[in-house]
């Protein structure tokens, strides 16, 4: 018995077999890396090349970006009892990257703390709502942010020497604590904290570069906002009360490009941070520099 093709099966195979061949005329060439994390590919298109750059942070921001199991199978927690108060109450630390060091602190700051912190900035924030005249918006630059230091307030000093025992590092020369608040639409571009301008190497002159920075999540109530790492291809969304701690600068006391981080456009409600940096000056028997580990100069032949 003969079996035949129907003609309208005839013309759904031509109407698959046409989008492959389209495809199939634009030739890929290479693809390569850019600075940013992103990717950028060459595809032959007849005589013309064509560069296509895929943004490293749309998976990143969207959430939709799952980690290899080669990296996630390396990562590993652990209670923190490097210090006789750690014996009582341990840091909950979480590894997010072993080199780079990036982790998660949880629990570094309670409800009771964090209301105060907020409170502290009720005099210097501005937050979009009703006013007599009309819907007040809120554009300051995405953000909006004030400082404090140990003597304002109790809170404040005690969460500097909670930092110091969750990290092992000197805070005498850190820079005060920085509460930063954020509405919808906050964003931050590719940033490092390590010292980039002379402006800022006079200024911090007696305290050395930025060594670490720690980050705290004072509320998780948000749609967005993650802090990502586009070369490391780590994603930290909000976590009221966890902190996330990395090192900026290398083993030879330069600064680490891998550390560049950015902060996802925030979608949803407001978004309340506390950034402490860390400095070099105090901490050089704590952290060790090694000058071994940089890069042999080129000799001229």
């Amino acid at each position: 018995m003969e079996r035949k093709i129907a003609p309208y099966r005839v013309s759904q195979c031509l109407g698959l077999l046409v989008p492959l061949l389209v495809v199939f005329a634009v030739g890929h060439i290479g693809a390569q890396q850019t600075d940013d994390g992103g990717v950028e590919v060459d595809m032959l298109d007849g005589e013309k090349v064509v560069k296509i750059k895929f943004d490293p942070y749309m998976d990143l921001c969207r959430g939709t970006y799952e980690r290899p199991a080669a990296i996630t199978s390396t990562l590993f927690c652990w209670y923190d009892v490097r210090n006789s108060h750690s014996l009582l109450s341990p840091t909950k630390v979480e590894v997010l990257s072993n080199d780079p060091f990036v982790a998660l602190m949880h629990g570094m700051v309670y409800d009771s703390e964090i209301a105060q912190l907020q409170s502290l900035g009720d005099s210097h924030i501005k937050r979009s709502g009703p006013t007599n005249d009309s819907w007040l918006p809120v554009f300051y630059d995405n953000h909006q942010t004030y400082t404090l230091h140990d003597r304002d307030h109790p809170v404040v000093e005690r969460l500097t020497h909670r930092i110091e025992r969750a990290t092992g590092l000197s805070c005498e020369t850190a820079e005060d604590l920085k509460v930063i608040y954020n509405e919808v639409g906050s964003f931050k571009t590719s940033a490092i904290d390590a010292i980039q301008t002379k402006e800022e190497l006079h200024r911090f002159a007696y305290a050395g570069d930025r060594l670490a920075t720690a980050l705290l999540f004072l509320n998780d109530d948000t749609l967005g906002g993650y802090t990502i790492f586009p070369k490391l291809r780590v994603v930290i969304p909000p976590q009221k009360g966890t902190a996330v701690f990395w090192y900026n600068l290398k083993a030879t006391g330069e600064a680490n490009p891998l550390m560049k981080y950015s902060i996802c456009p925030l979608m949803g409600d407001a978004k309340w941070t506390a950034k402490k940096l860390i400095h070099t000056r105090g901490n050089e028997l704590r952290h060790l520099c090694h000058p071994d580990s940089a890069p042999t100069p080129k000799q001229n032949n």
